[in-house]
């Protein structure tokens, strides 16, 4: 009796697992919309340069996005809107109220929605307009450079900023 309700148990996971098509899984190795890369660069060298302290935060966000050391990051943008704002605050302390040395960047784009399959749905892909930064009294960020418009993946860089 126990053999029995073993197999139909067998045979219904077997019915199961032939039953489902390839639309219904969506594999890892296929592309996800893919994020706004910038490398951040030194204005006198051209070479790659880390920013100390660099804090990232959308623009009517209170989550902060990264707070970390780094000379390059992928940043996502929105898939709903042809502008995101984010706030670039090089030198931040936590512990200090106001700390750093604020930019705010503003990415416009056109964006167009792709569709991959049905388990996994849509990806957006990008094609940048321009790049503003605010200017104020004391901009750390000197200078950018759109080096390709298409945002289609993440294996290169997209932007250039200098500082």
């Amino acid at each position: 009796m126990k053999t029995l309700k073993n197999n139909r148990i067998l045979l219904g996971l077997f019915v199961f697992l032939l039953s489902c098509e390839p639309d219904d899984i969506c594999l890892t190795s296929i592309e996800d919309t893919p994020r706004l890369i910038i490398g951040f660069y030194d204005k006198n060298t051209g070479e790659l340069k880390e920013v100390t302290n660099l804090k990232i935060q959308g623009h009517d966000n209170e989550e902060v996005y990264i707070f970390q050391t780094l000379d390059s990051i992928g940043i996502p943008i929105k898939n709903s809107d042809n502008l995101t704002t984010y706030s670039l605050t090089k030198d931040f302390n936590e512990n200090t109220l106001n700390s750093g040395n604020n930019d705010n960047l503003h990415i416009n784009y056109s964006y167009n929605w792709e569709y991959i399959s049905r388990a996994c749905g849509f990806k957006t892909t990008y094609e940048l307009t321009n790049l503003i930064i605010e200017n104020d009294s004391n901009n750390w960020i000197l200078d950018t450079d759109l080096i390709n418009n298409n945002i289609i993946d993440e294996k290169n860089i997209h932007v250039k900023i200098f500082h």
